[in-house]
C-alpha cells in the first residue's frame, strides 16, 4: 500500500502531506486535473476489479481514468493512509429529477477540526473541486462554480449546483454506514446493467479551475470563462487525438474503432 500511495503522491506533485483542510483542497484540485474521469474500462469490457493494486495500476500508473467507485476509492485510501478520519458515503444520482434510482455514486465523508466535509473526485465535469462543508443551505463558492447542501423535510441531503435559472440537484446522500461491499453492488450495477449510464455512453472529463474538458459520445466540450466550445468527433482517428491530447489517454486502433463505431456515430 505504501508504494501505491507514494506513486500517487508523485503523480500529483504536492508538497509534504499534512492533515489539514488546505491540503485536501490542493489534493482534490490536483486529482481532478490529473486523473481523467472515464468509463473506458466499462465500454471496452476490461478488468474492472476494485481490488486496490489493480485499481492503482489502472488509474494512477496506466492513466486509464475511472469513475466514482474507482476515483473516490483511491482518494479515500490516500486520505486514510495520510491520517484523515474518513468514511464511505453513497449517493443516488438525480440530475434534478424526482426519481427512484439505486445508490450508484460513491463519495467520501471527512471529519476535520470539528466539522464534516463531503469530498468527491468522481462526478465528472460537475464535480466540486474542493471539499464541501456539511452546512445546510449555505452557498459555497469555489470561484468558478457555487454549490450548496440542503436537507428537505429532514430526508436525504441534496447536493446542488447553482445555474443561471436556479439550483440544480446533482445527487442525494445520507448519514448511513456503508462498506466496500456496498460499493461493489453499486459498481456492478453501473458497469453491467443494460440501463446504466456508463454502459450506454462514452464519458471522459478533466476539470481544473475555470477549465472543463468533457467528451460525451460524439461531442467534445471545452468550458472556459463561462463559455462552451463544442466540436464533433469525426472519425476514430479524431477520437484518438482527442483522448491523447486532451486527456493523456492512449488506446489501440482496435479500441478506438470499437468506441467510435459504438458511441460516436
Amino acid at each position: 500500500m505504501k508504494n501505491n500511495i507514494q506513486n500517487y503522491l508523485a503523480r500529483v506533485s504536492l508538497p509534504q502531506a499534512e492533515v489539514s483542510l488546505r491540503f485536501i483542497q490542493e489534493l482534490q484540485n490536483t486529482h481532478l486535473a490529473t486523473f481523467p474521469f472515464s468509463n473506458l474500462g466499462v465500454l471496452l469490457q476490461e478488468n474492472h476489479s476494485l481490488e486496490l493494486q489493480v485499481l492503482f495500476d489502472r488509474v494512477v500508473m496506466n492513466k486509464r481514468g475511472g469513475y466514482c467507485f474507482e476515483q473516490n476509492k483511491i482518494f479515500f485510501e490516500v486520505l486514510k493512509y495520510l491520517g484523515f478520519q474518513c468514511d464511505i458515503a453513497l449517493g443516488r444520482v438525480l440530475h434534478n429529477r424526482n426519481i427512484d434510482v439505486p445508490r450508484t455514486h460513491r463519495i467520501t465523508r471527512v471529519a476535520l477540526a470539528d466539522s464534516n466535509y463531503i469530498v468527491d473526485v468522481g462526478f465528472g465535469p460537475l464535480c466540486p473541486r474542493e471539499p464541501l462543508c456539511l452546512l445546510l443551505d449555505k452557498p459555497q463558492n469555489q470561484g468558478d462554480y457555487v454549490y450548496r447542501i440542503i436537507q428537505p423535510a429532514l430526508g436525504p441531503y441534496l447536493l446542488q449546483i447553482k445555474e443561471v435559472d436556479g439550483w440544480f440537484t446533482l445527487y442525494s446522500f445520507d448519514d448511513g454506514f456503508y462498506t466496500e461491499a456496498d460499493c461493489l453492488c453499486g459498481h456492478h450495477f453501473s458497469s453491467t446493467h443494460p440501463d446504466a449510464t456508463f454502459v450506454n455512453n462514452l464519458v471522459v472529463s478533466l476539470k481544473s479551475y475555470d477549465d472543463v474538458r468533457f467528451l460525451r459520445n460524439s461531442e467534445f466540450h471545452r468550458v472556459r470563462g463561462g463559455k462552451t466550445q463544442i466540436s464533433k468527433v469525426s472519425s476514430d482517428g479524431n477520437l484518438g487525438m482527442i483522448l491523447m491530447q486532451e486527456f493523456g489517454i492512449h488506446l489501440t486502433s482496435h479500441q478506438l474503432s470499437t468506441l467510435y463505431d459504438g458511441y460516436c456515430q
